[in-house]
């Protein structure tokens, strides 16, 4: 038997933040934890509540337990945040080089909340745990909902009690950000070379790309298993990012070094085609520009917005303005959706840039 607990929060909006959103000094963590994001999604649930979903990795050769992170909730008006949380890992105890997913909850259904910042508090160090459960799955179906069905198998020497298995989805971002996290908890021991079935049934988020399931029991680990999502679409539209590049505010292009503080416009052309059975041609979309770090880890810099409607075949060129406020390299990436976050178009050409 199993039964559903309640972590099925899934993101409504696509990206709560406005085309300037402020940037942060993503350097890994001295205490050998690090957040993968510090602008992890974050959104509204049915009661109001701003929920944030992100993921720490343990960058240490031990399991590491109790891990605190702390989020503020910020309105459009105070610099200091309205209230503040303090939430945990989805894994009790995180193994050497892995990562968990988080959730924090705000503590009232304000909609006030525009924005969240998250830090880490600390952690300890734990007993390991030996990688003993086996998981396998596949998307049995996909409509308004998702459905994932797999197993689980106990490869250990002693019974798998307290089992949870976890789910959870992501987008195509770079790092990827969770969407939505649930987990059934199994309410037998799973006895040493024993199977159970079990079926996730999850509203489908478009945006999805691919799920990742993991398991943790009192005395054991699974495998984690990534599966990318495939899912059949009629296209009618074929829309393309042609090009990236950076100019400034006059329109002259640049070259891929500038000063620390300049601001800088990050454009594309974007083009697109119809099918000739098309009854509109009116195509609303969202063009994102997201701004990481060179080095190893990718930690996202800044991500800006520009939203524009195509009226018919041809080409667009919106653009971002961006103004780092750190020196290094970055690698500029961009991304066009539609208002309601479902990809429009293949990730477009990444630009690597030198802020000195």
């Amino acid at each position: 038997m199993k039964k559903i607990l309640l972590i099925g929060f899934l993101a409504f909006i696509l990206f709560p933040i406005s085309s300037s959103f402020s940037q942060g000094i993503d350097k890994p963590g001295t205490l050998g934890i690090v957040l993968t994001s510090f602008s992890p999604n974050y959104f509204k649930d049915d009661m109001g509540h701003t929920i944030i979903l992100g993921e720490v990795e343990n960058t240490k050769n031990f399991p590491i337990t109790g891990v605190k992170i702390w989020a503020g909730f910020y309105d459009e008006i105070n610099e200091q945040p309205i209230e503040s949380a303090i939430g945990g890992t989805v894994l009790d105890v995180i193994p050497p080089f892995s990562k968990s997913p988080y959730i924090i909850r705000s503590t009232s259904p304000n909609a006030a909340i525009t924005s969240v910042s998250v830090n880490l508090l600390g952690f300890n160090s734990a007993t390991p745990k030996d990688e003993s459960l086996n998981l396998n799955s596949e998307v049995s179906s996909i409509t308004d909902t998702i459905k994932i069905s797999g197993s689980i198998t106990n490869d250990g020497l002693v019974s798998s009690s307290e089992t949870k298995i976890h789910l959870f989805f992501v987008d195509v971002f770079q790092p990827p950000r969770i969407l939505s996290l649930s987990t059934i908890e199994l309410e037998e021991a799973i006895e040493p070379g024993s199977t159970i079935d079990f079926e996730f049934d999850e509203d489908y988020d478009t945006r999805s790309v691919s799920y990742t399931l993991f398991a943790e029991s009192a005395n054991y680990y699974s495998n984690v298993a990534s599966v990318e999502i495939t899912s059949p679409q009629a296209f009618t539209k074929i829309i393309t990012i042609n090009d990236i590049s950076i100019n400034d505010s006059d329109g002259n292009k640049l070259s891929g070094v500038f000063p620390q503080g300049t601001t800088i416009n990050i454009e594309s052309n974007v083009s697109i085609q119809y099918s000739s059975d098309q009854d509109t041609f009116e195509q609303p979309f969202v063009y994102y520009a997201q701004v990481k770090k060179s080095e190893k880890g990718g930690y996202v810099e800044f991500i800006g917005k520009f939203e524009g409607t195509f009226q018919s075949t041809g080409t667009q060129s919106p653009l971002v303005e961006w103004t780092p406020e750190n020196t290094g390299l970055y690698f500029i990436e961009t991304f066009v959706w539609d208002p309601n976050a479902v990809p429009l178009a293949s990730k477009g050409p990444i630009m690597l840039v030198s802020v000195t």
